[in-house]
């Protein structure tokens, strides 16, 4: 990653937050490559192999990727790249806008959530880890989320607003009893929110690969 203090690009609203993870990610890719690859790796071990012929889904699981080595995965010293980046921001007093941005995304919130509410560009969901509600403005459009959904997101404090990254993982309506049974025992038996979240990814990738099978099935187990 270049040593350099990361500036955030101009404008409002998500926009600005989503060309800040997609800078950080090039630079993370300019800077080490055998250190993304080695993360790649890991992150599709965990969350489910895609390779590029599963056209539906490896172009979602690439950039969920490059959001959550960017945001989440530690380095050597243990901390995420955006970490480090708001460190090196704050270091050489870089404008309050460009560490509130990198700030921001360092404190990004990613879970599995029960969508509960649409109105107008606000979209209400329920946390189901920690029972948290959030009211989240989506400017793009609410077209496609729906009540009952299960999806899982990343959500952003924007200054404002609760708003969403980018990249979304919608589990199949008809194993939605299925998916919530999963998370109960897995909660149950002290399994961590990633190894949850990654366990659920599995499915759904396993889903789409072996379409003829019904999706409650698949999310049984059986």
């Amino acid at each position: 990653m270049s040593p350099d203090p990361v500036a955030a690009p101009a404008g409002e609203g998500p926009g600005r937050l989503h060309g800040l993870v997609d800078r950080l990610a090039a630079e993370c890719a300019d800077g080490g490559r055998e250190e993304i690859s080695a993360a790649r790796e890991d992150y599709f071990v965990r969350s489910g192999k895609v390779f590029e012929d599963d056209r539906e889904l490896y172009e979602a699981r690439a950039a969920s990727f490059l959001e959550w080595y960017v945001l989440e995965r530690p380095s050597a010293d243990g901390k995420p790249p955006v970490v480090k980046a708001l460190e090196r921001a704050v270091a050489a007093g870089e404008p309050p806008e460009t560490r509130r941005a990198l700030a921001a995304l360092a404190t990004s919130h990613r879970s599995l959530f029960d969508l509960y509410e649409v109105h107008g560009d606000r979209i209400e969901l329920e946390d189901l880890f920690g029972g948290a509600r959030f009211a989240v403005h989506e400017r793009r459009s609410t077209v496609g989320f729906g009540v009952g959904d299960l999806v899982e997101a990343r959500l952003f404090w924007e200054g404002r607003r609760v708003i969403f990254g980018k990249t979304f993982l919608y589990h199949p309506r008809d194993a939605r009893e299925e998916a919530l049974a999963a998370v109960k025992t897995a909660v149950a038996r002290g399994d961590s929110r990633d190894e949850i979240l990654f366990s659920l990814a599995r499915l759904h990738v396993r889903w789409h690969r072996h379409g003829h099978v019904a999706a409650a099935r698949v999310y049984r187990g059986g």
